[in-house]
Order: C-alpha cells, then sequence, then structure tokens
C-alpha cells in the first residue's frame, strides 16, 4: 500500500493515457451477463436450438461418432445398422459406452439383431437405456441408418447410367 501512496503519476511513463481516479468518482460495474438469468433451479431454460445450432451440433456428433468407422473396419461390422448380428449390436454398444463414457447400459436389453434394433423406432429404444444415454446411442444409431441409406441412394445414382436389362439379351429374344 505504501508503493500505491507514494506513486506519482504525472511523473510515471503511462501518464496522459490512463485518466486518475479522484476520491468521488465511483467505480463503474461491469455487467457479468449474470443479472438476467434466472439460476433457480425451477426455473432453468435452455435456449432454442435454431436451424443453424442443428446443423452445428449434427456435424459435432458426426464428427464424435466418427471413431466407430474404425471400430467398423477391424471388427468387420457392415456400415448398415440393419445388417448387424446380435454380437455386432453388443460390439457397438461397448464401443459406445466406452467412447462416451456411458452408465448404466443393460446389455442384456440390446440382445437382438441390427434389423430389431432398427424397427423399434426412438420411443421404444429409448425405453431400453438410462435417461440421456438412450439420447447419445439413439443419435448415433439414426446418423449410421441415415448414412448407409444415402450411401444407398448415391450408388444408385452413380449405377442408374447402366441398363437395366443385361447387354446380351436383345430384342428378338424378349418375343
Amino acid at each position: 500500500q505504501i508503493a500505491f501512496d507514494t506513486f506519482d503519476s504525472s511523473n510515471s511513463l503511462f501518464a496522459g493515457y490512463f485518466c486518475s481516479l479522484s476520491e468521488d468518482q465511483t467505480l463503474q460495474e461491469v455487467p457479468t451477463g449474470f443479472d438476467s438469468t434466472s439460476y433457480e433451479s425451477n426455473n432453468c431454460e435452455l435456449p432454442l436450438l435454431t436451424p443453424c445450432s442443428k446443423a452445428v451440433m449434427s456435424q459435432a456428433l458426426k464428427e464424435t461418432f466418427s471413431g466407430f468407422t474404425k471400430e467398423q473396419c477391424r471388427l468387420g461390422i457392415p456400415n448398415n445398422p440393419w445388417l448387424w448380428t446380435e454380437q455386432q449390436v453388443c460390439q457397438w454398444l461397448s464401443w459406445a459406452t466406452n467412447e462416451f463414457s456411458l452408465a448404466n447400459v443393460n446389455f442384456h436389453q440390446f440382445l437382438m439383431s441390427g434389423q430389431d434394433l432398427c424397427n423399434l423406432g426412438k420411443e421404444r429404444f429409448l425405453e431400453l437405456a438410462p435417461d440421456f444415454v438412450g439420447d447419445i446411442l439413439w443419435e448415433h444409431l439414426e446418423q449410421m441408418i441415415k448414412d448407409s441409406q444415402e450411401k444407398t441412394q448415391d450408388q444408385y445414382v452413380e449405377n442408374s447410367h447402366l441398363t437395366s436389362v443385361p447387354h446380351w439379351v436383345n430384342n428378338n429374344s424378349l418375343s
């Protein structure tokens, strides 16, 4: 405190750049943003998702889930979840629980083929998993289903230039 009391600001290197505070001046309070937000436990509101924020969140999730691609290659799990065996469903669950540190996943409730898993629908699927854990798992499953459908459509478009009739069949043989 003594050093501050004896400091002469007129001889300072910074003289003229900062105004000195007189004792009658009050410090201005800097807003923190906490003033306008209520943090009561019964009044906690989340910001609404906009199309832009949904797209950003979807892209982030897609990148997070991309780690499963390596596991699929290593274990020979098809890209299309509809084609998974019971064992491959369990391998996916095991990867997801480790990757995202998910707790309380009951693997026995998910002993089913990929076709049965995909046929559950979101509501029934979420009943099989704990809160929030089910949302993460469903989001990943839904993303993989969507990706496999897009790849199938892309392959169809790529091959659409080919005729549906084999080249060795001619008009005379059809009659």
